[in-house]
């Protein structure tokens, strides 16, 4: 008799009712048969709560507040009981019949695998794809065309749908909390690639993402720059380091006039204040991010 792993899927919940539901019903249709499925709600008040509450075969984990997409799927990973752990979007939907268990099976079959994913489109029909999976060019900024070109050797699994090897997050510490929303899903994968797992993409499982705003913390043009700059900073110091940190900054201000070019909502305060004065103290704390690359957050 076949037996099939246990598979842990956790979603973060924040005001997306309709849309959780539709990516809980995804899973569901799969009828994996060794499945539970982890929500932890990060103090929604859409109306999604309700539905959860009555849902008797999940388990739900209830934040008063938004605590950031880290901190909420390292609630659910502890309280995870499956060998692999599949960290899903609220706003994902996996259209492959049978995923689960050919995902399963890609981690049974490769102990040195330590995450698998699918392909993403951003269309119902499954016609535009989205990622194939994430990349960064030498600065830590996204590539958006790196990120749809095949790759026999993905650097990053986007947690919009991965499966990971529960022993293999458990080494690593979980997710580095200090990154709220976005870096996160790289960080990680950048710590199980030095610890020298694999990583690994099926392209024959597709997965729907609707990249819906409800539920997305809404920013201007200009605090979102200052949010990005200070979460791709702190991943370049602590992953590779202050030559790397160094050269990138010198890239943003040796030529102010492109720069401005790129970036016209940006005031001349701002970035001095940005690419000045906050990597400034970024260095000062230089030896405290790269200590914090042994935290442990599971």
């Amino acid at each position: 008799m076949k037996t099939f792993s246990r598979i842990s899927a956790v979603l973060v919940n924040w005001n997306r009712d309709r849309l959780l539901q539709k990516a809980i019903d995804s899973l569901r249709v799969q009828e994996y048969p060794n499945l539970e499925i982890i929500v932890v709600d990060n103090g929604s008040t859409d109306g999604s709560l309700d539905w959860l509450r009555r849902e008797p075969h999940l388990i739900l984990i209830e934040n008063s507040r938004n605590r950031g997409a880290s901190a909420a799927r390292n609630q659910g990973t502890r309280a995870a009981t499956g060998d692999y752990i599949l960290y899903m979007d609220s706003d994902a939907e996996l259209r492959t019949e049978g995923g689960l268990t050919r995902l399963a099976a890609g981690l049974d079959e490769d102990p040195e695998c330590a995450g698998i994913a699918g392909i993403y489109y951003s269309d119902k029909p499954l016609t535009r794809l989205w990622c194939w999976s994430p990349c960064m060019d030498w600065e830590g900024n996204h590539d958006l065309a790196g990120s749809l070109r095949p790759k026999d050797d993905p650097p990053v699994l986007s947690t919009c749908f991965a499966l990971f090897r529960h022993a293999a997050l458990r080494e690593v510490g979980g997710f580095d909390e200090f990154f709220f929303y976005l870096y996160e899903d790289a960080d990680l994968c950048e710590r199980l690639r030095k610890k020298s797992y694999r990583l690994r993409v099926d392209p024959t499982i597709k997965i729907l993402h609707h990249y819906a705003e409800p539920g997305r913390t809404k920013r201007g043009q200009i605090d979102y720059h200052y949010y990005h700059e200070r979460l791709r900073m702190y991943f370049l110091l602590k992953n590779w380091g202050i030559r790397r940190f160094l050269a990138s900054w010198w890239a943003k201000v040796r030529s102010p006039k492109q720069f401005f070019q790129q970036f016209p909502y940006m005031p001349l305060r701002y970035f001095i204040d940005i690419y000045f004065l906050r990597v400034f103290l970024y260095m000062l704390q230089y030896p405290y991010i790269r200590v914090r690359r042994k935290w442990r957050w599971l």
